[in-house]
């Protein structure tokens, strides 16, 4: 029984022992955490708020500013500016409601803001119409950022700022503005800029591979001048890089790359010639139009001026001009069809005829009535073929051939016959190419056909791709169009026979206003073909220059200089008495070397737009295009000029017209002479007065006067 109680005792004190150990561990572990607690917060508390309390290092963008962009004279085309924007984004969990309160309460605060123009920039699907809110399609993607105001106020941005959480998808940002020259100088060559996403989301491959260069939202070139010498223009971004908290409060900025403004462009475009070119044009077209039916519908018109010893393209003229300024904050949909069609270069590709004011489908079905901008070069290629002639020995310096009035060559109904039924007599080569002799230049295709029997094309080909007729012209702009080499398919459906008798007189071919420019001049040049040049110099933010474009040359047609003196000497005598231009360079100081074109082109068009179904087409008429090209002095020539304008009727008294006036515009500002005059900022802005222009749209009236027989 003793020995009992005292096992039971000892197990007892055994058991207290390891509580009492137990408890002493368990003190021990919480005097250890305590003492941590203590130490973290006391010793290292600061240290440790600072790591608790920061979330990350944001790096945050700063775009560069883009560079500027001159005239030759260095007369301010093109520049950026920064500007306080209002913008929306919209989010997932939006509805139509959300949107109406959104434009409802910035009509309030946004002067000159109203809810319906603002809903519209927010191109959400929806939009007012007669008062209700309608769902119309989207102009672009869902979540990409829209402007909804430029140039805000300091009002209005605090006003933003303080009713945030008010107005969702609605934030103030800096944004460079591009702007324009209000007097629209050369727009469609100088192009315009697009937000980053959308040339990305347009599939631009050059922006697919540049995509680490820019923010999403940073205006980037999307077309012209803009877009080709994008890599010049745009910079290179900066950034900050600051601490924030889990708030996004900025606790302390830790380092910053200044962003490196874009260089800067001197484009070879004189803004006085170009101007006053346009304003010639604009005062032109309506007294063409009122002369008669045929050139009723005569709305367009394509110049280019280049200078012919350096390439440099002086004037650009794609009419009708439009405000590239729309651009800005993205056109909304009647901004854009107001002006549709007048965005596209009509002097490198191919641009629509002017429809306005129809809109929609009528204007779909009335385009399809009128020509584009690329027509049938008609006789303004009668050089080449009277050069290509010579060259291959099919016809000789001297030569007389009697004008059969009407040529044939091949079945009965294969007749080429001259203008108005004439019959030229006794023609030269010279002779021929100042009376547009078609029989002549059929008779040289016929030649040809049978000298080189089915390498006659290809030779065909050769001579005209030297002129840059068919190929590319290489100049610096984006888009451009080798044009249309028709004779091909004739070729290949009627043989080289037909192709070649077809083709002499121009009726087998379309080519670009540039391509019949550097055409012009590389005859000129006899022979040598310079790359036609947008862009004179750059020059970067601290002016320095940092290269300047020289002229290249693209090819050279080594042909004797006999035969060249041929054909400059043939087209001087279209503008001397018995020429079909003699009239339109009556008394100009310099004798001039061109070629009338009227194009004869059938125009056919759907009986539906709806292209889902079978369609037919029918032909609608025949349409006359007036076509022109010409250098000058032509003893010593410095300045070559192409026009061409759709529906104009004959070349002389359409597009020789314009030519006439760009001559006379050139000669004003810059001289024909060997050395040009002194540039005097006084002329920088030409015009202002309605005297001037009509002095240099005089030669206009001369249009009544012209011979039917003229081309």
């Amino acid at each position: 029984m003793f020995k009992h109680e005292e096992r039971e005792n000892e197990r007892a004190k055994q058991i207290f022992r390891r509580l009492n150990f137990l408890l002493i561990l368990i003190f021990l572990v919480f005097a250890l955490i305590i003492f941590r607690l203590s130490y973290i917060q006391v010793v290292k508390g600061e240290e440790y708020t600072i790591k608790a309390s920061r979330k990350s290092d944001q790096k945050i963008a700063i775009p560069a500013m883009r560079g500027n962009i001159y005239d030759r004279n260095g007369n301010l085309i093109v520049h950026s500016r920064g500007s306080f924007a209002a913008v929306f984004r919209e989010l997932d969990d939006m509805d139509k409601e959300h949107f109406i309160a959104v434009a409802t309460k910035l009509e309030k605060i946004l002067s000159g803001a109203t809810k319906e123009g603002l809903l519209e920039k927010m191109d959400v699907g929806l939009q007012y119409k007669n008062g209700q809110v309608v769902k119309v399609p989207r102009m672009t993607s869902k979540f990409l950022e829209k402007d909804l105001k430029y140039d805000l106020t300091q009002q209005e941005i605090a006003y933003l700022a303080e009713h945030r959480t008010e107005l969702k998808g609605v934030t103030v940002v800096t944004k460079p503005i591009r702007e324009y020259d209000k007097k629209q100088v050369a727009v469609q060559a100088v192009g315009y800029v697009r937000p980053f996403n959308v040339a990305d989301n347009q599939g631009i491959e050059f922006y697919r591979q540049q995509k680490d260069f820019y923010l999403p939202n940073q205006m980037v070139g999307y077309d012209g001048i803009e877009r080709s010498y994008e890599e010049e223009l745009r910079g290179e971004n900066g950034y900050r890089i600051y601490q924030v908290t889990a708030d996004q409060s900025i606790v302390r900025q830790i380092a910053e790359v200044p962003p490196k403004p874009g260089n800067n462009l001197y484009l070879s475009i004189d803004q006085r010639v170009q101007l006053e070119t346009s304003m010639f044009i604009k005062n032109f077209l309506p007294r063409l139009r009122a002369t008669g039916k045929n050139v009723g519908s005569a709305k367009n018109v394509y110049v280019v001026a280049m200078e012919v010893k350096t390439g440099k393209i002086v004037a650009m003229v794609s009419y009708p001009e439009y405000d590239p300024n729309i651009w800005a904050a993205g056109p909304d949909l009647k901004t854009y069809e107001k002006n549709q069609f007048s965005f596209t270069n009509g002097t490198i590709r191919s641009a629509p005829h002017d429809v306005r004011p129809k809109t929609g489908d009528a204007a779909v079905m009335e385009n399809y009535k009128h020509p584009a901008s690329i027509v049938p070069a008609g006789s303004v290629v009668k050089p080449s073929t009277v050069l290509m002639g010579l060259a291959e020995g099919v016809i000789y310096p001297g030569q007389y051939w009697s004008d059969p009035g009407a040529y044939r060559y091949g079945g009965a109904s294969d007749v080429i016959h001259n203008d108005s039924g004439h019959n030229y007599g006794s023609l030269t080569p010279q002779i021929a190419i100042q009376k547009s002799s078609n029989t002549y230049m059929a008779y040289v295709g016929h030649q040809l056909s049978r000298k080189h029997k089915k390498n006659s094309v290809p030779v065909l080909q050769k001579y005209l791709h030297a002129f840059g007729l068919g190929v590319k012209t290489g100049v610096d702009l984006p888009g451009e169009s080798s044009g249309g080499e028709d004779f091909l398919t004739m070729n290949k459906k009627y043989g080289p026979l037909a192709a070649m008798v077809q083709s002499s007189f121009g009726q087998q071919g379309r080519y670009t206003t540039m391509q019949l420019a550097q055409y012009a001049a590389t005859i000129a040049n006899k022979g040598i073909r310079l790359k036609p040049q947008v862009v004179d110099r750059i020059v970067d933010s601290n002016g320095k220059t940092i290269r300047v474009l020289t002229p290249e040359v693209v090819s050279k047609l080594d042909v004797p200089d006999s035969y060249w003196n041929i054909v400059h000497r043939g087209m001087v005598m279209v503008t001397q008495p018995g020429g079909t231009a003699n009239r339109v360079f009556a008394g100009f100081p310099y004798s001039v070397a061109a070629k009338t074109g009227t194009s004869q082109q059938d125009i056919y068009v759907p009986d539906s737009i709806d292209f889902s179904k079978k369609v037919n087409w029918h032909k609608y008429r025949e349409i006359n295009n007036g076509v022109f090209i010409s250098f000058a002095p032509a003893d010593n020539p410095k300045l070559a000029v192409a026009v061409v304008v759709p529906e104009g009727g004959y070349g002389s008294g359409s597009a020789g017209q314009v030519a006439r006036a760009v001559y006379d515009i050139y000669e004003k500002y810059i001289g024909l002479g060997p050395t040009d005059k002194p540039y005097n900022p006084a002329t920088a802005v030409p015009g202002g007065t309605d005297a001037k222009k009509e002095k240099k749209a005089g030669a206009g009236e001369q249009v009544q006067k012209e011979s039917r027989s003229q081309r």
